[in-house]
C-alpha cells in the first residue's frame, strides 16, 4: 500500500472515532418519554369560612336623619349680569353657578331630556320641586365654579337643543 492511502484510511478512522465521541454529546438521543412530568405547584390551602358579626347601628344616632344636598335647589336665583365675585361665599363653599335647562309637570318629560343630556355629554341631574302646590321636575347642568363657562355651556345647549336656558348661581 501506498504511504498517501495508509494516511486517508488513518485519518477517515480519526474523524469516525472523534465523531463517535463529540455526535453524543452535541445530540440529546435521550427518550422523550422520560421527561419529568411532575409539578412543582403546591397544594391548595385548606381554607376555613369565617364568620362575620353584622353591624349594628348605636342605639344613640337616630334612625331618620335628614341628609341635606350640598346645594339647595329652593335657594337658587338667576345670576346677575356679573356673576358675582369668583371665589367662596359666606359658607366657606365656593360659588357655584348651574344651567336651569328645564321644568317641567312629567317627571317622563324630564327624564327624556335629561337622557339626551348626559347622552351629549354634559353632567344633567334632576330635581323635583313643589311650586304652588304643584310638583314640578327640574333639569338641571353643572354646578359650575366659573361663570363664563356656564354661559358657554348655556349658549352651546341653547343652539343644540332649541330651548331658552337660565343661569342660576348656587347658594348652598
Amino acid at each position: 500500500m501506498s504511504e498517501g492511502l495508509k494516511q486517508r484510511i488513518a485519518g477517515t478512522i480519526v474523524l469516525g472515532l472523534l465523531g463517535l465521541i463529540i455526535l453524543p454529546l452535541i445530540i440529546d438521543f435521550a427518550d422523550p418519554e422520560k421527561i419529568d412530568r411532575t409539578t412543582k405547584i403546591p397544594p391548595a390551602p385548606a381554607i376555613q369560612p369565617v364568620a362575620l358579626d353584622k353591624a349594628q347601628r348605636p342605639s344613640a344616632v337616630d334612625k331618620n336623619t335628614a341628609i341635606t344636598p350640598l346645594f339647595d335647589i329652593q335657594k337658587s336665583q338667576p345670576a346677575t349680569q356679573d356673576g358675582g365675585p369668583a371665589g367662596l361665599n359666606s359658607n366657606n363653599l365656593p360659588n357655584a353657578w348651574i344651567l336651569q335647562v328645564g321644568s317641567f309637570i312629567d317627571a317622563g318629560k324630564s327624564a327624556d331630556l335629561q337622557k339626551k343630556l348626559v347622552s351629549s355629554g354634559y353632567k344633567a341631574f334632576g330635581e323635583k320641586v313643589k311650586i304652588a302646590g304643584e310638583n314640578h321636575h327640574r333639569v338641571y347642568i353643572g354646578p359650575k365654579l366659573d361663570r363664563r363657562r356656564a354661559l358657554a355651556v348655556k349658549a352651546k345647549v341653547d343652539a343644540k337643543f332649541d330651548i331658552d336656558s337660565i343661569v342660576l348661581s348656587y347658594e348652598p
